[in-house]
């Protein structure tokens, strides 16, 4: 996982709260200690910004795009 990097929250975070938000996506931030991630939410507006332990968080795959 690095800077600019989406993510996803994992199936089963390990906060309870955390689980409203397995539907959206996140942009990576910044990795202020070894173990936080600071992400911004994508699609809100204003911008929403989150600072949580990096075990909770999954990279989304990229769709394969199709050979022209």
């Amino acid at each position: 996982m690095k800077v600019g990097d989406i993510v996803k929250l994992k199936a089963y975070p390990t906060k309870d709260w955390m689980e409203d938000y397995l539907d959206k996506t996140f942009q990576v931030l910044d990795f202020p200690s070894e173990i936080a991630v600071e992400l911004m939410m994508l699609g809100t507006e204003p911008r929403w910004v989150w600072m949580i332990e990096k075990c909770n968080l999954q990279l989304v795959k990229k769709p394969l795009t199709a050979a022209l």
